[in-house]
């Protein structure tokens, strides 16, 4: 409360956050203003409540053949609201119906990573990342995109050729290569010389 009558002793704080260490002064005032603050109270922790918000920037991808890699921002410690406080991780096949759920143990985690043998290459998969702690289950985070690893090329261009223009300049061509893109992102080809 901004002003509390003389005749008062105690007053109740409210809209403090679940779990974390507070503080307190008191300030006497009059018609000329305020006096010196009191010393701090001793420190009062809140009592413990199920987290309320989820993890932000849930991303991914990247990662070695065969992995899901599912990123996210970690959520700090006072906006965790009690012990234990840990990430649940949830993502299926995209456009399959079964979660796959997992949990990370540890708050700090920016991040959690599936292998399995049956994952295809740049596969899309539907994720979301959800709290807990001690107190029970928080939201999830909205459900977001991610790839599975890409699949490195596993044939060379064909067809190579050179042609001199030039003192200085030879023009090399080639035949693309034939690419899924199941297998990922054909981002260019390298050419070298030797």
């Amino acid at each position: 409360p901004d002003v509390i009558d003389g005749n008062t002793f105690t007053t109740t704080v409210v809209d403090l956050n679940p779990w974390v260490e507070y503080e307190f002064r008191v300030v006497a005032t009059n018609k000329i203003g305020g006096g010196e603050p009191s010393l701090p109270s001793e420190k009062v922790r809140t009592e413990e409540a199920v987290p309320e918000i989820p993890p932000s920037e849930v991303s991914g991808g990247g990662g070695s053949r065969s992995e899901l890699v599912i990123t996210w921002d970690p959520i700090p410690e006072e906006l965790q609201n009690g012990e234990g406080f840990g990430y649940v991780v949830a993502f299926r096949p995209f456009g399959t119906t079964t979660w796959i759920q997992t949990v990370v143990t540890s708050p700090d985690t920016p991040r959690y990573v599936f292998r399995n043998e049956s994952i295809l290459p740049f596969s899309p998969y539907e994720v979301k990342v959800g709290v807990y702690n001690n107190k029970g289950e928080g939201p999830f985070s909205s459900a977001t995109t991610v790839f599975s690893a890409e699949e490195e090329p596993t044939i060379a261009p064909s067809g190579v050729s050179a042609t001199s223009l030039s003192s200085s300049v030879i023009e090399v061509s080639w035949t693309a290569i034939p690419w899924k893109m199941s297998s990922g992102r054909l981002l260019g080809y390298e050419v070298s010389s030797f």
